[in-house]
């Protein structure tokens, strides 16, 4: 297969009436990109004008590509765009909830700058190797096709269509609903999802009302309905001569007790004594050793400050992979008053063998950036998966993010989604969230159960 001017064809993704997609390498970094070639030469204008449109308007935002080149190879116009590792949406494959939020957001990014996708199908929507979604072709429809133009309802029936073939959600769901703008579908998707994101504040919901709503429907039906006792039937009158008999034996009962523990008193008291002067003393002792704990947990906090510079120490966690012992050490870096940095950085004998990829930390306070550090090594030592959550300030919702542990100390990132409870049970880790996630490494290898609660 022959190279696209400077640029490596790594493999062909796609080949259509007006185009064929490759991934491609650029030998002069070793960057990959996908390149996007067009099959008719009098759209070369069309197509440039275009994508100097698209370049203006779309630089940064990590769930659509940038530009990198436009130019003609043969005659033929290409692009070339931004493009980890990855591939299309399969035909069977079901996207997750936090895939759904990324591809609905980065259409509803096209629409508040005045770009119409036109074409939404699964071979324009790329699965990073992380599980991110990057949405490629926005607007070229329009090049292909200039007699047609491009609706709002083009967008969000193209929408619907991959939700209904790639998503968990019931068809019954898609049965008689219409939207007049991305927004209002949006909404609609994380409301069915229980997603929650700031934007919901927008929409007149947010993610506390949204969970805390599911959360309190849950309690209702597994709370016990109380009942309220019947009265007892009245109990058969008895004889004045038993009833003074029965009060006569309690009077007496109760003079014998009070005697024997008052003579029991004076004998018990030099021993309840000396038996409390032990424990006073016992706590005492205990007293320096709670403290000695609690300086002990904080010092193996600040002794990896210099090893992680730049960075707050919040969290760590021990795994022993290939016979190596490591310490994976959850760290922060504020951004604001509300948000932050995370990363997890692998160390092995106090020096930084490897680093995860940095994550967003949603909440008021760095400590609160991440929490339940769990781990699990693999049967044959030879892998460890981490698993942790990046809370929302709602305390409702977390992030949870997997990542395996290699021998070397690298640290890559496996699988991501939603959930509202983290547990461990032996070598499994659940995530509660629309689904229930079960999480493992069976063969050396991570896997993923969900099954419906």
């Amino acid at each position: 297969m022959a190279d696209i001017n400077q640029f490596k064809i790594i493999k062909e993704l796609y080949t259509g009436e007006q185009l064929t997609v490759y991934q491609v390498e650029d030998p002069k970094n070793g960057e990959s990109g996908i390149l996007r070639l067009i099959h008719q030469l009098p759209l070369r204008d069309e197509w440039n004008q275009f994508y100097h449109e698209y370049e203006a308007k779309i630089t940064n935002y990590k769930h659509l590509p940038a530009v990198k080149v436009l130019d003609v190879w043969d005659r033929k116009p290409f692009v070339v765009m931004e493009g980890n590792e990855g591939n299309f949406l399969e035909k069977e494959q079901m996207l997750t909830g936090k895939q759904i939020d990324q591809f609905v957001d980065a259409v509803v990014y096209l629409h508040k700058h005045g770009i119409l996708h036109g074409k939404i199908n699964r071979f324009n929507i790329w699965i990073k190797e992380n599980g991110e979604i990057i949405l490629y072709g926005a607007g070229e429809r329009t090049v292909f096709q200039p007699d047609r133009k491009i609706t709002i309802q083009d967008d969000l029936k193209q929408v619907l269509s991959v939700l209904k073939n790639h998503s968990s959600l019931a068809e019954s769901h898609f049965e008689g609903i219409s939207f007049d703008h991305i927004e209002e579908l949006q909404g609609w998707i994380l409301r069915k999802l229980a997603i929650p994101k700031p934007g919901l504040v927008n929409l007149g919901e947010s993610s506390k009302t949204v969970f805390e709503s599911v959360i309190q429907e849950e309690n209702k039906r597994e709370e016990p309905e109380f009942v309220t006792p019947a009265p007892s039937p009245p109990k058969e009158k008895r004889k004045s001569g038993s009833l003074f008999i029965g009060v006569a034996v309690a009077a007496i009962l109760i003079i014998l007790i009070f005697s024997i523990n008052f003579l029991k008193g004076g004998a018990e008291k030099t021993s309840n004594q000396a038996s409390e002067s032990k424990q006073e003393t016992a706590v005492e002792k205990d007293k320096p050793k709670a403290k000695a704990v609690e300086k002990k947990d904080q010092v193996n906090l600040s002794q990896f400050t210099q090893v992680v510079s730049g960075w707050d120490p919040i969290k760590h966690a021990s795994i022993k992979v290939a016979g190596h012992d490591y310490t994976l050490v959850a760290a922060a870096q504020k951004q604001d008053d509300s948000s932050g940095k995370v990363k997890v950085f692998v160390l092995s004998q106090g020096k930084k063998v490897g680093v995860s990829p940095e994550y967003n930390g949603n909440s008021s306070e760095t400590k609160s950036y991440i929490d339940s550090l769990l781990t699990i090594t693999a049967e044959n030592g030879q892998t460890g998966l981490l698993v942790f959550e990046l809370p929302d300030d709602s305390g409702l919702i977390s992030e949870v993010i997997a990542l395996t542990v290699q021998a070397n100390g690298s640290a890559k990132q496996v699988w991501s989604d939603y959930g509202t409870e983290v547990k461990q049970s032996k070598d499994v880790i659940s995530v509660t969230g629309t689904e229930l996630s079960n999480l493992s490494l069976k063969n050396n290898t991570f896997t993923l159960v969900k099954t419906k609660e």
